[in-house]
């Protein structure tokens, strides 16, 4: 057979041989992986003056560890970017490089593609923060696409607006109005509620009794934390004695329910409207539930394709338990 005969022919073994050793010598004796890390001391010494401008204390080594694992996997996504040459096909990158180019007043007789080869030969994308920082956001968009994310699930969304059925609750809302008093009115407070009292004034005719209020004098369809954005914490406990010795009951809505004091001064109060708090209904959030859902499907998915990019790279400068801390990864 003719399969006998190409196997007694010498130079057939040597391009076996050839082959398996070439095999077994990518196993045996592997490409070395790009190096990422160690970071430099001025460079820690940078993050953790951020923390301390955003904290307001002292990093602990952990939470150093912990950001350092975050610049880490962004130099390693920048420099995976740059090998597959992302920076050479971007709209955003090719013009901040040029206008780099024309404030430094270079290659000025070219034209602008190349003064655009100029600037990548001079290797401004590796120090322009704006490029990098768009070299990052490429490549996680790159990540994601390759693996995306499942959408959520009926079953899921479901799952979740039960979860969450307590803290979307509706809180009660009220519209309110009120005549106003100065501190240095407050003598007055008495004559006026009198009168409007004998009078019956509903509040637009009663406001002239008061001061002025800069913030207004109508306020509609207010959580009482709304209502303490406006006029204070105090105002919200003095306004829930008046409500509960008048009962917060769609019948007492349209009528004075008295004077509240806050951190400006007293206020004679009309409640308009009421209207009591409530379970939310599926339909009202379903949208942003499946979109709260999609968004931390996709943080997953990045945290996953990160994690696995990592591997192809020797990583320094920090224990491995410090990346994504609590991703779950099949």
């Amino acid at each position: 057979m003719s399969w006998l005969v190409s196997i007694n022919k010498p130079w057939l073994h040597f391009v076996v041989l050839g082959m398996v050793f070439y095999q077994l010598q990518s196993i045996v004796f592997p490409e070395p992986k790009p190096v990422i890390g160690p970071l430099s001391e001025p460079r820690i010494a940078a993050l953790e003056q951020q923390w301390r401008a955003s904290t307001g204390r002292a990093p602990t080594q952990d939470q150093i560890m912990s950001y350092v694992a975050v610049e880490l996997d962004r130099d390693m996504l920048l420099q995976r970017a740059i090998d597959l040459g992302l920076h050479l096909h971007d709209l955003i990158i090719y013009q901040r490089l040029v206008v780099n180019m024309d404030f430094l007043q270079l290659g000025q007789s070219k034209s602008e593609s190349e003064r655009f080869d100029q600037a990548i030969a001079m290797q401004m994308h590796l120090d322009d923060e704006v490029v990098k920082r768009r070299l990052i956001q490429l490549m996680e968009q790159r990540l994601v696409t390759e693996f995306p994310p499942a959408k959520p699930n009926s079953e899921q969304v479901q799952t979740a607006f039960l979860d969450s059925k307590d803290a979307l609750r509706h809180p009660a809302r009220y519209t309110i109005e009120h005549v106003f008093f100065a501190p240095e009115r407050l003598s007055e407070v008495s004559d006026a509620v009198e009168t409007i009292t004998r009078e019956n004034l509903d509040p637009q005719s009663a406001r002239g009794l008061g001061s002025p209020f800069l913030q207004g004098y109508q306020f509609v369809s207010q959580s009482t934390d709304q209502l303490a954005r406006n006029f204070g914490d105090s105002f919200v406990l003095d306004f829930e004695k008046a409500l509960n010795v008048s009962g917060t009951t769609k019948a007492a809505s349209g009528k004075w329910l008295g004077l509240v004091r806050s951190v400006y001064g007293v206020h004679y109060v009309w409640l308009s409207e009421f209207e009591p708090e409530r379970d939310v209904e599926f339909a009202e959030v379903e949208s942003q539930i499946r979109r709260d859902l999609a968004y931390a499907a996709g943080k997953q998915a990045l945290a996953c394709a990160i994690a696995a990019l990592r591997s192809e790279f020797d990583v320094r400068g920090v224990a491995q338990r410090y990346f994504n801390q609590g991703s779950r990864c099949e």
